[in-house]
C-alpha cells in the first residue's frame, strides 16, 4: 500500500483524500495546521456577523470517518526532502511519503507593503473573519463612546480590493450599516459612517462581463458605497489610508482583499515555481522536475494548456476539479487535466447578484441571487453545513438582522495572560 501524503486541507486537498480514500492501493495522510476544512467562499458572512463558523467548517476526523484510509495529522509543514521523500513539521517530527500533494493554497498578497501587512486585516482564514467581526463591532461601541464631531475614523470603513471577495464584504457591509446602525445603536443619532471600496483596477469585477461590472457598481453605489478606482493603498499606519495618488483616508479599519499569491517552501529548488509563487504542474499536475511529487489549487501553476496559457484562475471550482481529477488520475493515467470553466458569480446584496453563465450568457439580480445561493448551499462540505446555511440565512432574510453580533474574545489561562 502506497503512503499518499497530502499537505492542506482545503478544496483540493479534501476532495483529492476523499476520493482516493475510495482506493484501497493508498493510505492517505493529510496534513494541515487547521483540525478542519472551511468553505471560503462563505467566509465574508462570518466576518459580517451573519452566519456561525461551524456553519461552513468541519473537522477533518470526523470528515474521514467514512474513509478509513484517510487520517488527519496537525502540522505546520517546514520543507520538504524530496530525496528522502520526507515531509518536515514545525513540531520537530516528520512524515514519510511515497507520493506527495501539495494543496496549501494560497495567502494575501500585500506586493511588498510591509506597514498594510502590520495594520490590515485580511481574510483568508476563520480566525481572520473573526478578528474583522471583533473589530468591526468594538469600532462601533468606541464610536458610541465619542462625541459627534469625532465619530468618523471610527465609523469609516474602508475595503481594499475589487475581486468578489471584496465586493461581496462590501455589499453585505452596507446592508448591515442600513439595517442593523440604528436599530442596535441609538447613541449614534442615524450617523452610519462612511463605507468605502477601494480598486486598483478601472472596474469592479476584472474576471467578469461588463454589463456584471456596471450593475455591481450601480448596485454598491445604490447601497451608499463610495468606489475609488484606479487608486491602490500604498501605506496605512491604522489611523490613515494613503493612496497611490496622494489622496488620505482617516480610518481606523482596513480590509484587504486585494490579491493572493502562493507560499514557497523550503527543501523545492526555485526552478520548480512561476508566477505569483505557484509550483509550475504539467497536465498531468506533476510538479516539474520532481518525482512522485504533485501539486494542485491555488499553489499550482499548469503548463502546456492552451486554453490558459498563463495558468488555470485561482478559484476553488478549479481546485476542487484538479482533486477531483488526481484522485482518479493518479497512478493510473497519463490523461490530462482539462478545465471547464462553469462561469463566474458574486453576491452584492438582498436579492441582488450577478453572474456569468458559461455560454455569454450573464444574469443580474433576483434570478442571479437565487443561483448563487442554491450554487453555495449545495457546494458545502456536508448536510450539516447545508442546514445550518439555509436557516440563518433564511433568517437573515426574513428579519433583516445578523445572527451573530457577539464581540467573543479568547481568554488564556491567567497565568498565560499578558
Amino acid at each position: 500500500m502506497k503512503k499518499v501524503v497530502i499537505l492542506g486541507g482545503g478544496f483540493a486537498g479534501v476532495n483529492l483524500a476523499r476520493d482516493l480514500g475510495r482506493n484501497p492501493q493508498y493510505s492517505i495522510t493529510l496534513i494541515d495546521k487547521n483540525n478542519y476544512n472551511f468553505f471560503p467562499p462563505l467566509i465574508y458572512q462570518v466576518a459580517a456577523g451573519f452566519m456561525s463558523p461551524s456553519d461552513i467548517s468541519y473537522p477533518f476526523r470526523k470528515l474521514f470517518n467514512r474513509h478509513p484510509r484517510a487520517r488527519y495529522r496537525k502540522g505546520t509543514v517546514t520543507r520538504v526532502d524530496t530525496g528522502a521523500k520526507r515531509v518536515f513539521l514545525e513540531q520537530g517530527d516528520s512524515v514519510a511519503y511515497d507520493m506527495l500533494i501539495i494543496a496549501l493554497g494560497a495567502q494575501p498578497n500585500y506586493f511588498g507593503n510591509r506597514e498594510v501587512e502590520q495594520n490590515a486585516y485580511t481574510m483568508k482564514t476563520l480566525g481572520d473573519a473573526l478578528a474583522i467581526r471583533n473589530n468591526i463591532l468594538a469600532q462601533l461601541e468606541a464610536a458610541c463612546a465619542q462625541p459627534r464631531e469625532a465619530r468618523a475614523p471610527y465609523l469609516h470603513l474602508v475595503v481594499a480590493g475589487g475581486g468578489a471577495s471584496g465586493v461581496e464584504l462590501t455589499g453585505i457591509l452596507a446592508e448591515m450599516r442600513r439595517d442593523i446602525f440604528d436599530k442596535d445603536y441609538p447613541e449614534l443619532e442615524g450617523e452610519h459612517g462612511q463605507l468605502t471600496l477601494v480598486t486598483a483596477d478601472p472596474v469592479l469585477l476584472p474576471p467578469m462581463r461588463e454589463v456584471s461590472q456596471r450593475y455591481t457598481a450601480a448596485a454598491l453605489q445604490k447601497l451608499g458605497v463610495d468606489i475609488i478606482y484606479n487608486d491602490p493603498v500604498t501605506a496605512y499606519d491604522g489611523q490613515t489610508i494613503t493612496l497611490k495618488s496622494g489622496t488620505t483616508i482617516a480610518a481606523k479599519s482596513l480590509i484587504w482583499t486585494a490579491g493572493v499569491t502562493a507560499v514557497k517552501l523550503a527543501g523545492i529548488a526555485d526552478s520548480s515555481y512561476g508566477r505569483g509563487n505557484r509550483l509550475r504542474v504539467d497536465r498531468q499536475l506533476r510538479v516539474i522536475g520532481l518525482d512522485d511529487v504533485y501539486a494542485i489549487g491555488d499553489c499550482a501553476i499548469v503548463e502546456g494548456d492552451s486554453a490558459y496559457p498563463n495558468g488555470h484562475p485561482q478559484l476553488g471550482q478549479v481546485a476542487k476539479a484538479q482533486g477531483k481529477y488526481l484522485g482518479k488520475a493518479l497512478g493510473r493515467s497519463d490523461k490530462a487535466f482539462v478545465y471547464k470553466h462553469r462561469g463566474d458569480m458574486a453576491m452584492i446584496g438582498r436579492l441582488s447578484a450577478v453572474a456569468d453563465m458559461p455560454g455569454g450568457r450573464s444574469l443580474q439580480g433576483m434570478i442571479a441571487w437565487f443561483i448563487w445561493v442554491v450554487v453555495h448551499i449545495l457546494a458545502l462540505v456536508t448536510f450539516k453545513n447545508r442546514i445550518a446555511a439555509t436557516y440563518n440565512w433564511s433568517i437573515a432574510f426574513l428579519t433583516k438582522n445578523q445572527a451573530m453580533r457577539m464581540n467573543i474574545q479568547p481568554s488564556p489561562p491567567r497565568g498565560r495572560r499578558e
